[in-house]
């Protein structure tokens, strides 16, 4: 069984298959075409020759025979005293001649028993046969060549290019457009209409599903929101008011996960919108600078010990086209794994340089842990993926997708890099 699905795996292309297929057919049907004529050509000159054979040994029988005239017909006889009978068979003499030569007993007018000994020259008879052979050969060759063009014409415009085609059509279809970009029937052979049909109608269930999931994703997202809303604000009033040092610790707790809620939520709707391809961005030029500073003002009253901002670059760096809002969102998210898994501080910086792609603009979040390991960096990107130095810490492994996801989004690209002297340096790269 694994042997004959191997063997599957390795077919050639269906094109070059049938290319082949049909030109070893006209090379085999040509082959039997010569093979038959030789077959019916021998057989023919053989007839003739026994034909006559039988007149001769006729002749000799009641006249006897006439060597002369024969002899400028190609045929000599000869008279051997006896002998065994012989069938006709070929004799190729000097040069390009040959001989068709037969033993017959044959009875002479006085009735004594001789062997007639008949040589046909048959030179031209095989010539002929040659010639006849050589010109099967020559219109083996014209047809194959042709079979070959008009075969390969007929499967690009018949197969190879519908299929191009068709397969530039799905390539098109976005997520958004499901069910509204159906492919024609009309333009297809027909033999690929019941696969465009069948495929018409699995997008048609597939953009029925996809509107029913994204109803789904909004109105939860939108049913969860109001009521988290409702709690992270209560939680924060209570906690503004004094309160028994076990309730306290009970109010902060709330809150915080509360504000967990909230972020995974936010997380969620994000990646949903993403896939569904309604995420709206709102790019602007805006100073790297200016928002790694804007971050930071954001950042910095929850851990105010923990977290630094490196000096601004002498030489400045370009505006980058980004959605501040999004931007924001990714910064944070790179900022709160940086204190999750890092005890020491956590450094933001910005950076820019150029290689051989362009010009390009980072920003940096330093921290001291633990770090990526080089084999998990693609799989953390993953979602709801985390790395081996996540035990122990909480997390819902989708951070750093969605950080992934937007950037990506913006046009950027999520960079996980070591930190000189250990510790993980997650980078957001813009080209400029």
């Amino acid at each position: 069984m694994s042997l004959r699905l191997q063997a599957l795996r390795t077919l050639p292309s269906l094109r070059l298959w049938l290319l082949s297929s049909s030109v070893l057919s006209v090379i085999a049907g040509y082959t039997l075409l010569l093979g038959i004529n030789g077959v019916l050509a021998s057989r023919q000159r053989q007839a003739a020759h026994q034909q006559l054979v039988r007149a001769l040994a006729d002749q000799h029988s009641t006249v006897g025979l006439r060597h002369g005239a024969l002899a400028s017909l190609g045929v000599e006889l000869s008279l051997e005293p006896s002998g065994a009978s012989q069938l006709p068979w070929l004799d190729f003499g000097t040069g390009d001649q040959a001989w068709l030569v037969s033993a017959t007993p044959v009875r002479s007018p006085v009735h004594k028993e001789q062997l007639l000994v008949v040589r046909q020259d048959v030179s031209a008879s095989l010539a002929y046969e040659r010639n006849l052979q050589l010109l099967l050969i020559a219109g083996a060759g014209l047809s194959t060549l042709l079979t070959a063009a008009l075969l390969r014409l007929v499967l690009w415009r018949g197969l190879v290019r519908p299929l191009h085609d068709l397969s530039d059509q799905l390539d098109a279809l976005q997520a958004d457009g499901l069910g509204e970009q159906l492919i024609g029937l009309e333009q297809q052979p027909l033999e690929l209409q019941p696969i465009a049909a069948a495929f018409n109608g699995l997008q048609q269930r597939l953009a029925a599903a996809w509107q029913r999931e994204r109803r789904f994703v909004d109105g939860v997202a939108h049913e969860l929101r109001t009521p988290i809303t409702l709690i992270s604000g209560r939680s924060q009033r209570l906690l503004r008011k004094p309160h028994a040092p076990e309730q306290q610790q009970a109010l902060a707790q709330i809150a915080a996960e509360t504000s967990r809620m909230a972020a995974l939520i936010t997380a969620l709707l994000e990646l949903a919108r993403s896939d569904s391809g309604r995420l709206q961005l709102d790019l602007q030029p805006l100073d790297p600078e200016q928002l790694l500073v804007e971050v930071f003002e954001r950042v910095e009253p929850l851990a105010p010990s923990r977290l630094q901002l490196a000096a601004s670059t002498p030489e400045g760096c370009p505006l980058i086209q980004v959605d501040a809002e999004r931007l924001q969102q990714c910064l944070l998210a790179l900022v709160d794994n940086a204190l999750t898994y890092s005890q020491e501080q956590v450094l933001l910086s910005v950076s820019c340089g150029s290689d051989s792609a362009g010009r390009w603009v980072s920003l940096h979040v330093l921290d001291r842990g633990p770090g990526i390991p080089p084999d998990e960096r693609p799989k953390v990107l993953e979602r709801f993926v985390r790395g081996s130095h996540a035990v122990g810490h909480r997390g819902s492994g989708i951070g750093l997708s969605v950080v992934h996801e937007l950037s990506k989004a913006m046009g950027a690209e999520l960079l996980i890099g070591d930190r000189a002297g250990g510790g993980a340096d997650l980078q957001l790269r813009f080209r400029v």
